[in-house]
């Protein structure tokens, strides 16, 4: 048993295990305070039930008081029992009775203390305590004046009525909990009136900023309109100067005139570095006013500066989210490390040198340290549209990017298990990679062959055009030399005016009349040629229409 002498402690703790009762109050005596507390059947029952909650009535003669809990909590404390003894000095003995008095001063006192038990458990009662309605007179009283309802006969109420107000004898109805909590809480008051106008400047400007912003969170990837896409607008003329808010908003026009296409989770670091923190919501509140960003897409979740639309710039190609998802049979290291809560750092992921916590993690290329990665998207994009789901990239190009990015992450599994995974991945990246110089290839020579296609054709246009042309001609003299002969034959009118044409009588029609009579005839019928004359395949009809938009002034 431990015993504590001169203010130190000898011998060994005792193995009792007791309990205590951190009473709020200075009761008169302990079988009052064990009254209040319900008595000793009402503190075992307490111990016993599963709440473990010791209720204590300030009145516990009076039926209507409320109770106060407390509970049970752990507490690392010892019992002690404190004696003192008296001795008489030496002096004291040897003095004669008449000095009686004066040897009880010098009497000596010795205090000693024993351990009797550990208190591993005690009772707090940290709780508010109701307001208490007292009803008028003493509980006791009121008790005794209360007469059961048996004991009146019909004489009594005929004589006296129903409440009998001599004898105080009155419904007494008391009222409910004046409060509902008896736990202490933070109180979140308003604000005060009298606050100061810069405070009051602040908030009007911030409200009135956020009242005329445009629509900035999840915007359609396949809007068609430009006009949809955020305009720039002059946050400075509404943010009061030398305010935290414009402190943290030209830090991020700086971030965005440095790139106009942000990661989160990269603004939130270069924001920490210059010592500038925001929780989620703070830090959106500031983005919406210089950027936006897409719901899907190639940009889907990146920030992006309000005035940029990334789908008309080729050169954005660089600024493309990859992701990577963990395969299924390694997810049971992210789920482990993200119920500890661990964190990494974003420049750890983007140099493949940590493994992610997280399932799936969206990464931008431009960010990625990989000589391949770096390599491919500087080249000039091949598409001259940007898609949604592999943007300015072809699919091939981009499916070769997510498997390069997965096989560095793989290669930085800190456990076992992955080998196969990494290989499988090298493999499928090494072929796709090789179908991307394959499809180069064909498209080149495709190309190739193409342009020497068009070459050809428009040699042989050439040689058939120009034999057309002395076809024409010879077809037109022949024309002119036998048309009175056919026409004499079809018709007598007309073989008068060849004869007259021929020199023998009078010129009825012009030499212009003649010569297109000379022709074979045609007819044009719904915008088809049909030539009544005989002509071979090799010669081609050429109908010719005045324009109205043209003059002989452009062709001089």
């Amino acid at each position: 048993m431990g015993v504590i002498q001169d203010g130190r402690v000898a011998g060994t703790l005792p193995s009792n295990e007791v309990f205590a009762v951190h009473y709020p109050g200075y009761p008169s005596s302990t079988s009052r305070a064990i009254q209040t507390l319900g008595g000793t059947k009402a503190i075992v029952e307490a111990r016993t039930s599963k709440s473990n909650n010791l209720e204590l009535y300030f009145r516990p003669e009076d039926p209507n008081s409320r109770p106060i809990s407390g509970e049970l909590g752990p507490c690392s404390g010892l019992l002690l029992k404190i004696s003192k003894t008296q001795s008489l000095s030496q002096n004291a003995k040897c003095s004669t009775s008449a000095d009686n008095g004066r040897n009880e001063v010098a009497d000596e006192v010795k205090v000693n203390a024993e351990i009797v038990a550990r208190v591993t458990e005690a009772y707090r009662f940290e709780g508010m305590a109701d307001y208490q309605h007292v009803v008028a007179g003493h509980a006791d009283r009121a008790r005794t004046t209360k007469r059961s309802w048996t004991e009146m006969d019909q004489t009594h109420f005929d004589r006296v009525g129903l409440v009998d107000l001599d004898q105080e004898d009155v419904m007494i109805l008391p009222p409910p909990f004046f409060s509902a909590k008896d736990t202490p809480s933070n109180v979140v008051l308003k604000p005060s009136t009298m606050t100061s106008s810069k405070k009051k400047q602040e908030e009007a400007v911030e409200n009135y900023v956020e009242m005329n912003l445009e629509p900035a969170l999840a915007i359609d990837f396949n809007i068609k309109d430009i006009l949809i896409i955020p305009k720039k607008i002059n946050w400075e003329e509404y943010v009061a100067h030398n305010s935290r808010m414009q402190e943290a908003l030209l830090a991020l026009s700086e971030l965005f005139e440095e790139r106009p296409i942000w990661p989160k989770e990269s603004l939130v670091q270069r924001l920490l570095e210059k010592d500038l923190h925001f929780n989620h919501q703070s830090l959106k509140r500031l983005l919406i006013m210089v950027a936006y960003y897409f719901l899907g897409g190639p940009f889907r979740m990146f920030w992006i500066r309000k005035g940029y639309d990334p789908r008309q710039d080729s050169a954005s190609c660089i600024y493309q989210r990859v992701d990577f998802r963990v395969p299924p049979a390694l997810r049971r290291y992210c789920e482990i490390y993200a119920a500890k809560g661990l964190k990494q750092r974003w420049k750890d992921l983007c140099k493949f040198e940590a493994f992610p916590y997280k399932c799936h993690t969206s990464l931008q290329l431009f960010e990625l340290v990989d000589d391949y990665i770096q390599e491919e998207i500087k080249k000039p994009p091949k598409q001259t549209t940007c898609t949604y789901g592999s943007g300015w990239f072809s699919q091939q190009e981009h499916d070769t990017l997510k498997f390069r990015v997965m096989v560095r992450f793989l290669s930085v599994y800190p456990q076992p298990g992955a080998q196969k995974l990494h290989k499988a991945a090298s493999e499928y990246f090494e072929k796709s990679k090789k179908m991307c110089a394959l499809k180069q290839c064909q498209k080149e020579d495709q190309q190739t062959h193409t342009d020497d296609n068009l070459d050809e054709n428009q040699h042989e246009m050439e040689d058939v055009a120009t034999d057309n042309l002395v076809a024409d001609d010879d077809e037109e003299e022949e024309i002119d030399a036998y048309d009175a002969l056919d026409l004499a034959e079809e018709d007598d009118e007309f073989s008068l005016h060849s004869d007259s044409y021929l020199g023998t009588g009078s010129n009825s029609r012009s030499y212009l009349q003649d010569l297109f009579d000379s022709f074979p005839a045609t007819e044009v019928e719904g915008g088809k040629i049909h030539d009544d004359a005989d002509s071979s395949d090799g010669e081609y009809q050429i109908l010719e229409q005045d324009d109205d938009n043209y003059s002989d002034d452009d062709y001089e």
